[in-house]
C-alpha cells in the first residue's frame, strides 16, 4: 500500500511540474511521463500432512478418508507409489499356508483445482498397480487448497488373513511444472 502511494505522489509530482512548464510557456518541458511498475510471484508449490492411518483389526471391506494440504501457484503433476502393493504381513507378507499375507485396497483421490473454472483432478487405483508410481497431471490447472485420499480395503482371500501386524507406506510426491 505504501508503495501504491509513493508511485501515485510521483506521477501526481511529475503532472504538477508538466503543468507548471506549460503554463510558463517553456517548450522544452516533457509533455508525458512513462512509468514502469514491475513485480514477480515466485513458482511455489508445497505438499503437507501425512502420518499414521490405522484400520484395526482388518476385516476387509473398511475405508477411511485423510486430507491433506496442497499450496500450488503453478500446474503440477502428483504422483502415488505403494511400496508393498498393498497392506502386507510385517514378517511374512506372502503369508504362509492357506493363509494370506497382503491386503489389497483401492485408492481414490480428488484434488480441487481452478484453470480457470474450477474442476476436480481424480484418480482410482489399485494398490498392487502403485507398485510402479502413477501420476496426475493437473493440466494447466493450479490446486485450490488440498485434497483427499479414500482409501477402501479388499476382501481377504482364501482361508484369511495371517494373524499378525501389517504395514503400508504410501509414498505422495509433488513436482511443479514451470
Amino acid at each position: 500500500m505504501a508503495q501504491a502511494a509513493g508511485l501515485m505522489a510521483l506521477v501526481l509530482a511529475a503532472t504538477a511540474s508538466t503543468a507548471s512548464a506549460e503554463s510558463a510557456g517553456s517548450n522544452d518541458a516533457a509533455t508525458s511521463l512513462d512509468v514502469i511498475v514491475k513485480g514477480k510471484i515466485t513458482a511455489s508449490c508445497r505438499l503437507s500432512g501425512g502420518g499414521d492411518i490405522n484400520f484395526g483389526e482388518l476385516t476387509g471391506g473398511q475405508q477411511v478418508e485423510a486430507d491433506f494440504g496442497l499450496a500450488c501457484n503453478v500446474p503440477f503433476d502428483i504422483s502415488f507409489q505403494s511400496q508393498s502393493g498393498g497392506l502386507a504381513h510385517v514378517d511374512k507378507p506372502r503369508g504362509e499356508g492357506q493363509f494370506s499375507g497382503r491386503l489389497g485396497y483401492t485408492l481414490n483421490v480428488a484434488i480441487p483445482t481452478i484453470s480457470p473454472q474450477a474442476a476436480t483432478l481424480g484418480g482410482t487405483f489399485a494398490s498392487e498397480n502403485l507398485i510402479a508410481k502413477k501420476t496426475l497431471s493437473s493440466g494447466e490447472g493450479i490446486a485450490k487448497g488440498g485434497g483427499r485420499i479414500q482409501i477402501l480395503t479388499g476382501r481377504p482371500e482364501g482361508a484369511g488373513l495371517l494373524a499378525g501386524e501389517y504395514s503400508e507406506v504410501l509414498s505422495v510426491t509433488l513436482a511443479p511444472r514451470v
